[in-house]
């Protein structure tokens, strides 16, 4: 799933230690989340509004759930709206995904006077998987699938591709910016709006 994916890349392999802004991270992680339909061909993205096209339940739980709040929406709402609200949640929804799939383990945390809970991968090979996946193809100039089209635009968009190409030339981050230019129209847009949304979090600081 492409959001299971995108949290493993926003996190350490090892430990779980999340590499994003907390409002960067949820962002990122709502926009996986309707990727995930829109690639399941449940919805699609028209200027900057979400449109559901099929209410056929995903077998996904989680995906189910999203679908079924798009779908109870009367107004529609746009891209941004929707990435502001499951935003809010989009953080313990996948790692509860993965806790269920048994990929994470919950551990207790503390930061300054807060405590947090970090979710530490069961396995590192897995974690590690998708920055090893697509760090290879895209330093080595090969086509990326779709699935990881939209996960390389994910990065781009929370400006996590630092992490899969540290250290590469220049041409090799260009190279990954025109691949996800040439995304599905519903996808290049969602990535736009994602972008966008991140940009302004940064700027706000929220």
């Amino acid at each position: 799933m492409l959001a299971d994916d995108l949290f493993r890349l926003a996190h350490h392999d090892r430990t779980g230690r999340p590499l994003l802004h907390a409002s960067v991270a949820g962002l990122g992680l709502a926009a996986a989340l309707l990727a995930e339909l829109v690639v399941a061909e449940a919805i699609v993205i028209e200027d900057d509004q979400v449109c559901v096209v099929s209410r056929t339940a995903p077998p996904d739980v989680l995906a189910h759930t999203v679908l079924g709040q798009l779908a109870g929406e009367v107004a529609g709402h746009t891209v941004r709206t929707w990435l502001a609200f499951l935003s809010q949640t989009s953080h313990e929804r996948v790692a509860l995904r993965l806790l269920r799939s048994g990929h994470v383990r919950p551990e207790a945390g503390r930061r300054l006077l807060t405590r947090s809970t970090v979710y530490v991968p069961t396995d590192s090979h897995v974690a590690v998987w998708p920055w090893a996946r697509l760090s290879t193809r895209l330093r080595q100039g090969k086509p990326l699938d779709r699935f990881d089209t939209v996960l390389a635009g994910l990065l781009v968009a929370t400006d996590l591709y630092w992490r899969v190409l540290d250290g590469a030339p220049g041409h090799v981050v260009a190279g990954l910016r025109q691949m996800v230019a040439v995304a599905p129209p519903s996808l290049r847009l969602l990535l736009s709006h994602t972008e966008a949304a991140v940009g302004d979090a940064v700027l706000t600081g929220h």
